[in-house]
């Protein structure tokens, strides 16, 4: 029982969600990132930063989470800038956010900490998760965006660069071999092509989230499971469920006759389209052309208007006459 490989999943509050948990946050570091210094931080310290800047136009930034972790050599901050792409394609200008949001995080951390002369910025890394289909092709500094001219003028180009983590590149099978690492897991059901991958995947998942101290991270993760089976399922009827057990029984209960709603729906679907291009055809062999607003008229009628105006082809005299009712 096989599906299409699925579009990559929306972005939503669950997702958000999940990334609003410490152990996401140090898994992505740890797992992904692994970067030399990662032995100098103290993970233990993991703990979100309420930003409160806004972006042109007066938008609050509600896609980014962003944490901070204390060095171990001198307890001073690192702050992890996360930004949540959920998009079909890539962004080429994405450094030049990258920038905006760098800088504007920097003038509230000023601001909060009343940092005056001689103090110094905490450093900020920026990670961007892209989930898209397509390979990322953007530049990841912002250097690589800027007309070179002269070298004279090189120390004046801005230099700042993203970790990018693609998705798509991670190995299918990084969550076998890295069980305990949840970042892993939610690629892997992300990757998922079929009923049967995502049930093994939940499986998984669950075998490793089982103590106590799992029971806010798999209602996380349960949650928004619960949303991509409605968006993958087109099913409005999920529940939002709260644990990974139920999510487990429900696939193995109900999931086949999702599966058989959704080919049903794109069945019917796919038969709509026929008979309004087969009317679209007739149209044109009788009365020569199809007007615009006639095409839209007939993208947008049901089934049972489509035949009936097929029936009037055959009488009418003119292309207004076959539209009526």
């Amino acid at each position: 029982m096989t599906a299409a490989k699925p579009p990559p999943i929306p972005h939503d509050s669950g997702y958000k969600l999940l990334f609003s948990h410490p152990r996401m946050v140090a898994d992505l570091l740890t797992g992904f990132i692994q970067p030399a210094w990662q032995p100098l931080v103290d993970l233990g310290t993991l703990e979100p930063y309420k930003a409160s800047f806004v972006t042109d136009g007066l938008h609050q930034r509600h896609d980014d989470s962003i944490w901070r972790v204390r060095m171990r050599t001198d307890g001073a901050w690192l702050y992890l800038y996360l930004l949540i792409e959920f998009q079909s394609r890539d962004e080429h200008f994405m450094a030049i956010r990258i920038w905006s949001y760098r800088a504007l995080l920097s003038q509230d951390i000023l601001r909060a900490q009343q940092l005056v002369s001689g103090d110094k910025l905490p450093p900020i890394l920026p990670i961007v998760l892209y989930n898209g289909s397509a390979p990322w092709t953007g530049p990841l500094d912002v250097s690589d965006l800027i007309q070179p001219v002269h070298p004279a003028l090189a120390p004046y180009t801005p230099r700042l660069r993203y970790f990018l983590l693609q998705e798509r590149s991670v190995p299918r099978d990084y969550s076998v071999q890295n069980p305990d690492n949840l970042v892993g897991h939610l690629i892997a059901i992300g990757q998922c092509g079929s009923v049967n991958e995502i049930r093994a995947c939940i499986e998984r998942l669950r075998e490793h989230t089982r103590g106590p101290e799992d029971e806010q991270i798999q209602r996380i993760f349960a949650i928004w499971l619960s949303r991509l089976l409605r968006a993958r399922f087109r099913n409005a009827a999920v529940p939002e469920y709260q644990n990974l057990q139920e999510v487990h029984t429900m696939l193995a209960e109900t999931i086949d006759k999702w599966v058989q709603d959704a080919e049903n729906r794109g069945e019917a679907k796919g038969e709509v389209k026929g008979e309004a291009a087969l009317l679209q055809r007739l149209l044109i062999r009788k009365f020569g052309t199809v007007s615009a607003a006639a095409q839209q008229k007939i993208q947008a009628a049901s089934p049972a208007q489509l035949e009936a105006w097929s029936l009037n082809i055959l009488d009418a005299t003119t292309l207004d006459e076959v539209f009526t009712d």
